[in-house]
């Protein structure tokens, strides 16, 4: 079944008095919050973004109806979703994390490696953590001369593992 909402960011912390908060973004960039106007929190209540601007690694959002300190606080540590219709669209061979988790990975001769459990992003590529069980974790570079197919609709992925990874 198809995810409806991504995680985009987590709010750590409160910012000024009239309401700010203070996000960690997990997207490829941070900017992604100024292409999109609504985020999510509990219970999927809708926030309007009115402003966005940027510290450090940081952003910090101005949500409609959060209006306080008080209000801002009572949202940290929350995490902030944004529905995955309302992204802007994705470029060829760029995939959402969410549609990746819990892909079953094969080998280039079509032997079961084990699902994705998670990605981690490590400098330039990501790593794909591939487990199964009663083995160790296998950690896969994300490279062009590793995964050979990603088929969301069969939802598998068929990869070279480099020599010595196994």
């Amino acid at each position: 079944m198809e995810q409806l909402y991504l995680e985009i960011g987590k709010i750590v912390n409160t910012r000024g008095l009239k309401g700010e908060v203070k996000v960690v973004p997990w997207a490829d960039y941070p900017e992604i919050f100024e292409e999109i106007n609504f985020v999510y929190g509990k219970d999927e209540k809708r926030y309007l973004i009115e402003n966005v601007k940027y510290q450090k690694d940081n952003v910090i959002l101005k949500l409609e109806g959060v209006d306080t300190v008080e209000c801002a606080e009572k949202l940290k540590n929350s995490v902030l979703y944004v529905r995955k219709d309302t992204m802007p669209s994705l470029d060829d061979g760029t995939f959402f994390v969410a549609d990746l988790i819990g892909l079953d990975v094969f080998d280039e001769n079509e032997a079961f490696l084990g699902k994705i459990a998670d990605i981690i992003t490590a400098g330039g590529a990501d790593v794909y953590i591939i487990k199964d069980e009663g083995k160790k974790d296998l950690l896969l570079p994300a490279l062009k001369s590793v995964v050979n197919e990603i088929d969301l609709d069969g939802k598998k992925i068929r990869v070279t593992v480099p020599e010595g990874l196994m």
